[in-house]
């Protein structure tokens, strides 16, 4: 009676260590496959701040046709995955409320490079190469706002971002329409931004799709003062 209760614990030993032995065969083969898988799939990182200070600020030469005033955005595009990809096509839009998004005739002045080339689609990525490149992305100004800025770009022929804000704080202005007060100090000019009066930013989504019909995105605002 003992030997055969010995022989049916060692029989079923002798199984479950089999079984163990082909569930560790069956990872090893498959692991592979899905490690070959996961080299394949593609990763965007795609991130985006203001060109500040030397960035030109763009009106449209009609207004009939766009009110917008745009601002110069770097983007860095990373490709962050073992492949290498394709950018094929972008698109930008407002993102509004929770859901919503907008869209107007010169929201998107298009992309360029850092000499201010237009860049032109595709842009291949190999794995671990980024890039920078500079869109411009508009929004509708106050009307104070837009005859300022006209005044100035027929004075200078064109405006950079930093010689925005210091002439609109100038004038108790930041350029989404907000207060802003300058004062000098000692030869010294320092602008005070006031806070509570600073409308919400607009918030861009900018999406990328690549030649694998894959799609990758982020949001960029500027700054919130009153957040």
């Amino acid at each position: 009676m003992h030997k055969a209760e010995k022989a049916t614990g060692v029989d079923w030993f002798a199984r479950v260590t089999a079984i163990l032995g082909l569930i560790v065969a069956g990872v090893a083969v498959l692991l592979p496959y899905f490690q070959t898988e996961a080299d394949k799939r593609e990763h965007l990182t795609i991130v985006a701040v203001p060109e500040r200070p030397d960035g030109i600020i763009r009106l449209s030469a009609d207004e009939s046709k766009s009110q917008a005033v745009q601002i110069p955005w770097v983007v860095t595009l990373s490709n962050t995955g073992r492949t290498k990809l394709s950018v094929v096509s972008y698109q930008a839009v407002e993102l509004i409320g929770d859901s919503g998004i907008s869209s107007f005739p010169g929201l998107d002045g298009g992309l360029t490079d850092r000499m201010n080339k237009t860049v032109t689609l595709p842009l291949t990525l190999d794995a671990g190469e980024s890039t920078s490149l500079r869109i411009y992305l508009g929004f509708i100004p106050t009307r104070q706002i837009a005859e300022l800025l006209r005044s100035m770009y027929a004075a200078r022929g064109r405006v950079t971002a930093g010689e925005t804000f210091v002439a609109l704080a100038e004038q108790g202005l930041t350029i989404y329409g907000g207060k802003a007060t300058m004062r000098e100090d000692d030869g010294a000019r320092a602008v005070t931004i006031d806070a509570e009066s600073q409308p919400r930013p607009p918030i861009y989504g900018l999406i990328c799709r690549t030649g694998r019909n894959q799609e990758f995105s982020t949001t960029i605002q500027e700054y919130r003062f009153n957040q």
